[in-house]
């Protein structure tokens, strides 16, 4: 290419700009949005089925809840021996193709069954049941130990 060649796009580049410029700024000008007032805030809340209330309020019907929660609670009784043996949770894990023990104690902590699932897998990796998890429905309860449920899901 030379100089003129050069120039002549250039130039032409240059003239492009400018017509999207203009066009720009007189032909698509923004509109300005409507100014936000009270009443317009109020009217898009209530549009939306927001609930407005004003700060006295709110504490009132703040202060009212925890005056009810002080009514409603009542001293709690020791519970029977009978009682905490039926709260002993049992879950039926299944284990299928393609989980990976971060999975299988992922499911142990949601339904209760251990407190930490990070913890679990540690020691799964740790003690190479990991790599030796099977398939399959396995019963589990609250209150195994880790080793319990390891032996328990790798069949060992």
């Amino acid at each position: 290419m030379n100089k003129r060649n050069t120039r002549a796009f250039a130039f032409g580049i240059l003239v492009a700009v400018c017509i999207i410029g203009s066009f720009y700024f007189s032909a698509l000008k923004k509109e300005k949005p409507e100014e936000l007032t009270i009443e317009n805030a109020k009217t898009l809340l209530a549009d939306h089925e927001y609930i407005i209330l004003t700060k006295e309020r709110f504490q009132a019907i703040e202060n009212a809840n925890k005056e009810e929660g002080k009514e409603t609670e009542s001293p709690k009784q020791p519970s029977s021996p009978s009682e905490s043996t039926e709260s002993v949770t049992a879950y039926t894990l299944e284990i299928i193709g393609g989980m990976v023990s971060h999975d299988i104690a992922a499911m142990l902590e949601k339904e209760k069954i251990i407190d930490d699932a990070a913890q679990f897998e540690t020691y799964l990796e740790e003690n190479g049941y990991s790599k030796r998890i099977q398939l399959g429905s396995f019963e589990v309860k609250a209150g195994m130990s880790y080793k319990q449920i390891a032996k328990i899901i790798t069949k060992s």
